[in-house]
């Protein structure tokens, strides 16, 4: 593998037991039903080498005799794999998949691929230098297709704890408020590894300072937010088929399909007001901040935040997203019988969340005032029309459908 694979120093100092840890729940795999998703799964493990992946697990721990554990994980964009060392201690392979069917040009280009991989170690190292987040430590990483293993992969430490996605997505209420708590600290450390200018981070110079780069997709990187902005509105499209939208719009269609098709326009048109801090320094949005990628332990307890190949220095409002495991959809967006005339929900399950999302920025505020770190990130939180408006950017491209129109009448 040669000059591809980049190290770092070892450390087994990371707990590779839980007393509060009764195994890991990774049965997405073996549930999945014939078809595509399973498909890929089944080709691309028999694509890899196995042997090669020991082999060089082992090199990495002076020639420690290792083996694969029977588990396997499966994420949209990976595959994971748990390697025991002899002397007890774990690691997780992540493995990058294939994508089930060409979607463009990063899709497809091993240089692209590369660039993400390499992204998503340096913005690890970032973190785990500028605060005491918890993330599992990297070993090593290699970035290319056409390495030994014949896929690229991460090596790191293997945490005793599941995230949500193999938890039902499901808080338990017992455990709520000091999870909310733990995130909400998580999210006030993020606030304070800022950037001089939005965009992924692509190297670390000689200084100790890091290079940023383009986000994928967007470009950059932008000096402002109005930039990002409009960068976002002129190369953005909404996640769906104008079939599949118009079908999924029903009744409805004549109000929603102008709605959804003229947003991007609308946020270009707002550009320059959507951020109350349009120049520098911005901070690391995760780009997937939620409990679907929080490793946690059999009572909740915070472990580590994994994933990181989406994130990228932000506008505030971005990075003020609520952690998916709160998010919401706009009220304006929202189908009008979930609230009444007042606009106050009428299910249960919305009067839960817009309750889990005042206690959450109740806990950020807690947490920024007790580390003397500004109100920066609980104000923006607190700003509803401009948090809704980012979160109905995010939902835009996942093709929710809704009337953008009205959010965006509400904003002005």
């Amino acid at each position: 593998m040669g000059n591809h694979a980049i190290e770092r120093s070892l450390s087994d100092g990371t707990p590779q037991s839980s007393k509060a840890f009764s195994g890991y729940r990774w049965t997405y795999h073996d549930s999945l039903q014939e078809g595509p998703i399973r498909s890929r799964a089944e080709s691309f493990s028999a694509s890899v080498d196995w042997s090669s992946l020991l082999q060089y697990a082992a090199r990495r721990r002076n020639g420690t005799s290792c083996r694969l554990l029977r588990d396997i994980g499966l994420g949209y964009n990976h595959m994971v794999r748990i390697i025991q060392f002899d002397d007890g201690v774990r690691w997780v392979a992540r493995l990058r998949m294939p994508p089930i069917k060409s979607s463009g040009v990063f899709e497809d280009s091993d240089e692209s691929v590369e660039a993400v991989e390499k992204c998503e170690y340096n913005t690890i190292s970032l973190v785990r230098q500028w605060s005491s987040i918890p993330i599992p430590e990297v070993h090593a990483i290699e970035a290319r297709w056409d390495c030994d293993v014949k896929a690229p992969f991460m090596l790191m430490d293997c945490l005793p704890g599941n995230v949500g996605m193999d938890l039902g997505m499901k808080i338990p209420p017992g455990y709520k408020p000091e999870f909310l708590r733990r995130l909400a600290q998580m999210h006030v450390q993020l606030a304070m590894v800022q950037l001089p200018m939005i965009g992924t981070i692509v190297s670390r110079n000689e200084d100790g300072t890091y290079r940023q780069g383009p986000i994928r997709g967007l470009g950059g990187p932008f000096n402002t937010a109005t930039e990002f902005f409009k960068a976002w509105a002129a190369k953005t499209t909404f996640g769906m088929t104008d079939e599949n939208l118009r079908t999924a719009s029903g009744q409805y269609a004549d109000e929603i399909i102008p709605s959804v098709l003229s947003f991007p326009k609308s946020i270009s048109n707002l550009a320059s007001k959507l951020s109350t801090r349009d120049h520098g320094p911005f901070p690391l949005c995760h780009g997937d901040f939620g409990h679907n990628n929080i490793i946690v332990d059999d009572e909740y307890r915070v472990l580590g935040l994994i994933d990181w190949e989406a994130s990228f220095a932000g506008p505030w409002e971005v990075f003020a997203d609520f952690p998916l495991t709160l998010s919401m959809v706009p009220p304006s967006i929202d189908v009008p019988w979930n609230y009444n005339e007042q606009g106050d929900p009428v299910t249960d399950e919305l009067k839960h969340q817009l309750a889990d999302q005042k206690s959450y920025v109740a806990a950020v505020k807690e947490v920024e005032d007790c580390s003397g770190t500004g109100n920066l990130l609980s104000d923006a939180l607190k700003d509803c029309r401009r948090q809704q408006l980012v979160t109905a950017m995010r939902l835009y491209q996942r093709g929710k459908v809704g009337w953008y129109s009205k959010l965006v009448d509400d904003f002005t």
